[in-house]
């Protein structure tokens, strides 16, 4: 029997421990990452290394980003999760993914987490996508202490990001976006 498949966009930083959560829960976890040594240290915290695989590209290049992952997607299965966070400086890259994965052929329905930073907030623009697509969207906020705002941590990010997946709400804030004032 197959496993189940997930693909991590920013699964050896900020999104680590959503790796390792999915690895865990016996899911093929497909990490794209540019360097090995980072794949290397999220894979040395696994409880199941087996499950961890790196597709190592740049996601800006289109080309190497859609011929890497044709090959992940044939050795390990079409993901059921895809957790993505993609810089703008990429914004063919999510559409790349999303195109990969409708081109099998047949409707399955699947799930996309997309992580967007506060100021997307406001535009409320969502990623086009299929109607096969369960699309999830989650803010990344800040957090105040003590009357000072900061950053949220990739500790942080990565709870909230498996607490969304758990909860498989449509839209999910981690930390706050209010008052907007404070943003660090």
């Amino acid at each position: 029997m197959k496993k189940k498949c997930a693909l991590v966009i920013g699964g050896t930083g900020m999104l680590k421990n959503v790796s390792l959560w999915l690895a865990n829960n016996q899911y093929e976890v497909l990490i794209v990452s540019r360097q090995r040594k980072k794949f290397e240290s999220v894979k040395e915290n696994a409880l199941y290394p087996e499950n961890l695989h790196p597709i190592l590209v740049d996601y800006h290049d289109d080309q190497q980003l859609t011929k890497k992952l044709t090959s992940a997607f044939h050795t390990y299965g079409y993901p059921e999760i895809v957790v993505s966070w993609i810089h703008s400086t990429a914004p063919n890259a999510l559409p790349t993914i999303i195109h990969l994965i409708e081109s099998r052929g047949f409707s399955i329905p699947w799930y996309l987490f997309h992580i967007q930073g506060s100021a997307t907030y406001l535009k409320k623009e969502k990623a086009p996508v299929p109607d096969t697509c369960r699309y999830r969207r989650i803010y990344l906020g800040f957090v105040i202490e003590n009357g000072h705002s900061r950053w949220l941590s990739h500790d942080e990010i990565s709870q909230g990001t498996i607490t969304a997946i758990k909860s498989d709400q449509k839209e999910t804030v981690i930390g706050t976006l209010e008052p907007w004032e404070m943003r660090p």
